[in-house]
């Protein structure tokens, strides 16, 4: 019996699934939107905003310049880190995690991601989703001077330009 279970079990035993999960929630960290199956999307959701969530957690430390922090703010983020390391094998989201991505979202409870149906896919007829963070405003770091990147954004490519469809 399923009493109680949340999760639906997306075929293949457990190791397999989190693999999964897990490399989908890199790619999503790493490229900003991902392609998928609606049913992958809705699961690969909650993971990802936990991850999010928990990135989010270190406040205001997000927003600091690292080389100026004392060694008890240094061990939050490395323990932060390493809490989403568990998950996150790739070292490369992991750092874009806590440098572009929570920042972002400090003043927001929650709904960091959209997922947008597109139709069914073409050969087994499978609807498809994209699953991609929604918009936020960037916060200014405190002690690091802007560069040209840093004040467009460097999701500006998720932006769509106004009149554009």
């Amino acid at each position: 019996m399923r009493h109680r279970k949340k999760r639906s079990k997306m075929r293949g035993s457990v190791t397999e699934r989190r693999a999964m999960f897990n490399n989908m929630i890199s790619s999503l960290l790493e490229h900003g939107r991902i392609t998928t199956t609606e049913r992958r999307a809705r699961e690969l959701r909650g993971a990802t905003e936990k991850i999010v969530t928990r990135a989010k957690s270190l406040g205001d430390l997000l927003l600091k310049d690292r080389t100026k922090l004392d060694a008890e703010d240094r061990a939050r983020i490395i323990h932060a880190m390493r809490m989403v390391r568990r998950t996150i094998k790739d070292q490369r989201a992991v750092v874009r995690l806590f440098d572009e991505i929570a920042p972002r979202y400090l003043g927001r409870p929650g709904g960091y991601l959209r997922i947008n149906k597109i139709g069914a896919r073409k050969g087994d007829a499978a609807p498809m989703a994209i699953i991609e963070f929604i918009e936020a405003e960037m916060p200014e770091k405190e002690g690091a001077p802007q560069t040209d990147d840093q004040k467009k954004g460097r999701f500006s490519w998720l932006r769509r330009k106004k009149g554009a469809k």
